[in-house]
């Protein structure tokens, strides 16, 4: 007579072991992803922290790395690739937060529908930039210019973000609200960081 339960696949076996292991990855996996947004969330809401500071911060860190790609010899292909890697992920997570979080505002709030507009076009304009400088080999006499373009393009965007666009939604925010704004900043940039 045949024994009930002791094949692969009962509960105190090898396959219930399996099963609760993957189970248990499951869920580690799915936390991993979901907890580090929602803590930054959280932490961003009530930390105090400026918002607005916190992507200034963000500019200085994306112009430092430009700066460091225009410095780099020709024949530097590794370091360039390294540098240009660590600017996408950088510009990747600071762009995530400002478009799905502060230019909806400064649409909405500050009514700046032009200034928002152009704010997105020139997120993809970096994008392409971006997407050029991927594309061509890092020893490539061009990819300096390329690298030298992108990085007027961001000191403008960054001009006008600081000098103007960023004021003005201050000033459409309440106290709370740029809490609110600061918590969700960090929940995007914490998206892909």
């Amino acid at each position: 007579m045949a024994r009930r339960g002791t094949g692969l696949l009962s509960a105190g076996g090898v396959g219930g072991s399996v099963a609760a292991f993957a189970g248990g990855a499951v869920v580690a996996l799915i936390a991993s992803r979901l907890l580090p947004p929602l803590f930054a969330q959280a932490a961003g809401s009530v930390s105090g922290r400026d918002p607005f500071a916190a992507l200034a911060d963000d500019h200085r860190h994306i112009m430092a790395l430009l700066t460091e790609m225009e410095q780099t010899p020709q024949n530097a292909t590794f370091r360039r690739t390294q540098l240009l890697l660590r600017l996408k992920r950088r510009l990747a997570a600071h762009a995530l937060a400002e478009e799905d979080v502060v230019y909806p505002l400064l649409h909405d709030r500050a009514h700046e529908e032009g200034d928002t507009r152009r704010l997105y076009g020139e997120h993809a304009d970096m994008k392409m930039h971006l997407s050029a400088l991927e594309r061509m080999p890092k020893d490539d006499p061009d990819w300096l210019g390329r690298v030298t373009e992108l990085k007027m393009l961001i000191a403008e965007h960054i001009h006008q973000e600081e000098a103007v666009d960023f004021p003005k939604l201050r000033d459409a925010l309440g106290r709370r609200a740029i809490a609110r704004l600061s918590g969700n900043v960090r929940r995007e940039k914490a998206l892909l960081l």
